[in-house]
């Protein structure tokens, strides 16, 4: 399997987990739903997962919250690691497009 894939496929698990723990659950889904379609080798999750990225209420507008839902005060680490993790994720999916084209 390319080694890229399989790094997404991580890197996807790794924010679904993160997604979980703050109660972010149709976005959980989402990743979730796309790593087990890429880890099958169906490109379509490569697709699906990029339409995450853009538009009005997209993955990137996505601020994590704390457990109660007020105040957007999450450990700086936390919400780094987070942004850091979207980022990996939305460059490895664009190169597996582009060698798909």
């Amino acid at each position: 399997m390319h080694s890229d894939i399989d790094v997404l496929v991580q890197k996807l698990r790794e924010a679904e987990k993160l997604l979980r723990t703050h109660h972010e659950s149709r976005w959980a889904d989402w990743l979730a739903s796309d790593a087990d379609r890429i880890n099958r080798l169906d490109f379509y999750g490569v697709e699906h997962l990029l339409s995450a990225f853009g538009g009005m209420g997209s993955l990137n507008d996505l601020v994590l919250q704390c457990k109660d839902g007020t105040v957007p005060h999450l450990p700086p680490m936390e919400s780094e690691c987070f942004d850091a993790i979207r980022g990996e994720i939305y460059l490895l999916a664009r190169k597996l497009k582009s060698e798909e084209s």
